[in-house]
């Protein structure tokens, strides 16, 4: 029986971090070393996804990055973050409102942290128009049901993780406590959505869940525009093959090999991931913070994005390489 990935209680994660580990095989160690030349040491932070036991990197983001609540940044003139060192909300500034990228962890989260965080930059939450929910799992949509709520805004998912949090028991684990939003925009491949003077192409990138959603996200800055790529995904799932849970390894490739190439034409010059932890985000913010934004280091080259998505492609292989029992991801 193929495990599937999902987001799993503290309770749980003892359990999957004590599991025997087995030897890497010689075909793994080879995509993993495929990865880590093309790293360099600019691109080092996603290698963690390389590794048999990477959830360990999870595992250690969850249970300390969550409480590490980061002062709410600006990144571009139209682009801000708010959320906490495991996972976030991108906020996407437009003529006619706010386009958020996912929806904090909680309803407690949206309330008290990203409202908050919202109006500390000077950002109305009334505003909010849309809620693009990257998966179906708590820790990106547990807000979304408040925030439809409380402001009106449109809730988006792909259809297949619509599917996917209303198939989840009420009582199970992964989404014990969060109400769902009421099913809304469905996300069709390729799908546009224009807010003001604003334009976000989508796509549905199967993998981490049955229907992830990625997107090219126009930011601005001393009067340009330019594309960031960011992927809806992170930790690999636990199968090769999809499941009712997740897409599986070979579907996560494929939409990695195809996003890079979406980014590519669209000439994307940074990326960027809600977990901000497994990507390098979190420490462009910090330096951002610290002062040293100049040059903006969100901005990058298309060279980068390219080289970020071949090491997710050889960590991807890398994982199809190895024994199924030994690729333990936990969550996100």
């Amino acid at each position: 029986m193929h495990r599937s990935f999902i987001p799993i209680g503290l309770s749980l994660l003892a359990a999957a971090a004590s599991a025997q580990t087995v030897s890497d095989t010689p075909a793994a160690l080879a995509e993993a070393a495929r990865a880590r030349a093309i790293a360099s040491d600019d691109l080092k932070a996603p290698l963690f996804l390389c590794e048999p036991h990477g959830g360990g990197v999870v595992r250690q983001a969850l249970e300390t990055g969550s409480k590490q609540w980061l002062e709410p940044a600006k990144l571009f003139d139209n682009l801000f973050y708010v959320g906490n060192g495991f996972v976030g909300v991108f906020v996407l500034k437009t003529s006619d409102g706010l386009i958020l990228f996912d929806a904090s962890q909680s309803e407690a989260e949206a309330r008290n942290h990203l409202v908050p965080g919202l109006q500390k930059l000077g950002l109305d939450p009334a505003t909010i128009r849309y809620v693009v929910v990257t998966h179906g799992h708590y820790d990106h949509f547990g807000g979304a049901a408040w925030l439809q709520k409380t402001y009106g805004a449109r809730v988006a998912l792909s259809a297949a993780d619509w599917t996917l949090i209303e198939n989840t028991p009420a009582d199970a684990i992964e989404r014990s406590g969060i109400i769902l939003p009421q099913r809304d925009l469905v996300v069709a491949d390729g799908q546009t959505i224009t807010l003001g003077d604003t334009k976000v192409t989508l796509y549905v990138t199967p993998g981490h869940t049955p229907g992830a959603v990625s997107a090219i996200v126009p930011v601005r800055l001393d009067g340009k525009t330019h594309n960031l790529s960011l992927l809806g995904s992170t930790a690999f799932p636990a199968s090769i093959e999809p499941t009712e849970k997740v897409g599986g390894l070979k579907a996560y490739d494929a939409s990695v090999l195809r996003f890079a190439r979406i980014s590519k034409a669209a000439s994307a010059q940074g990326i960027i991931n809600t977990h901000i932890f497994a990507d390098g985000t979190r420490e462009r913010i910090n330096t951002m913070a610290a002062g040293q934004g100049s040059p903006n280091p969100f901005l990058q080259d298309a060279g980068t994005v390219g080289r970020y998505y071949q090491i997710l492609h050889h960590c991807l292989l890398a994982a199809q390489l190895r024994p199924q029992a030994d690729n333990i991801w936990l969550p996100k």
